[in-house]
Parts: structure tokens; C-alpha cells; sequence
């Protein structure tokens, strides 16, 4: 198994027992007692230094027990969002599973924040759903 962490890698990130978007900062990671953790750069931070330009390296960042990071985000393809039946929000998806066309043994669906799609819906109920912290879900045909 290789695992693909890098500077700018987004990510899934604990903090203050909930999961929060973040981008790995390059910076130094820090390994104490407590285990290895790598520096995050916030989302409300980095979608604000993509827009402007800012200095990396003055910017504050989060740090992150890598037990506690989410490393397996992927960007949406630009396709996905013109096919209402791959990408729709989470009030839509609840219609749907509660749908004639909806079927759970051949369902695949994740969360998604509009760029990137991350884990797997893993129960097909709106109270689950409407809990996650994202506002799509993208289902996928695999």
C-alpha cells in the first residue's frame, strides 16, 4: 500500500472531535509521545491563499495526529457535475434512496464538498445522511 502524502494534498482532518477540510501544509511535521503529526492548513485559510497571494510560510496552520487525517480525497472530475444522476445534493440523494430506483446492493456514493468527494455513504438513511458535513453526494457506477 503507498500512501500518497505531499504538501497541498487535501484532506480530512480531526479537530475538536469533528472532521474538518484541510490542505497538508508544507511545513515540519512534528513526532512526540503522542504520535507523528503533520501540519494543515484550515479551509477557510487555504481557499483564501488560492485566491490571493499570500506568503505560505506566514499563514497559520492546524496540526493533525496522523491517525486523525483522511488522506484518500478525490477531485471531482468536471463531467460529474453536469449529471444530476452522479452528482446531486444531499436533499436530493435522500429522495432518491427513498426512491423505486434506488438499490441498495448496487449502490456506491460518497461525500462531497462541491470539489472534492472523500468517504463512503455507508447507511441509506436521511438522518445519517443530512448529519454529514458536506452538501453532495456523488454516486459513482463501480
Amino acid at each position: 500500500m503507498e500512501l500518497n502524502i505531499r504538501a497541498g494534498k487535501r484532506v480530512l482532518y480531526k479537530k475538536n472531535n469533528s472532521w474538518k477540510v484541510g490542505e497538508l501544509a508544507q511545513a515540519k511535521a512534528n513526532l512526540n509521545e503522542d504520535g507523528l503529526f503533520l501540519p494543515v492548513y484550515p479551509q477557510e485559510v487555504f481557499a483564501q491563499l488560492h485566491s490571493n497571494a499570500y506568503n505560505w510560510n506566514e499563514i497559520e496552520y492546524d496540526y493533525a495526529n496522523i491517525n486523525d487525517l483522511f488522506l484518500d480525497a478525490v477531485e471531482l472530475e468536471p463531467w460529474m457535475k453536469d449529471y444530476s444522476d452522479c452528482y446531486m445534493t444531499k436533499e436530493d440523494y435522500c429522495k432518491f434512496v427513498q426512491s423505486e430506483d434506488f438499490n441498495k446492493a448496487l449502490e456506491t456514493s460518497y461525500v462531497s464538498d462541491g470539489e472534492y468527494y472523500y468517504y463512503p455513504v455507508s447507511k441509506y438513511n436521511e438522518n445519517w445522511i443530512m448529519k454529514q458535513p458536506f452538501s453532495h453526494v456523488v454516486r459513482s457506477n463501480t
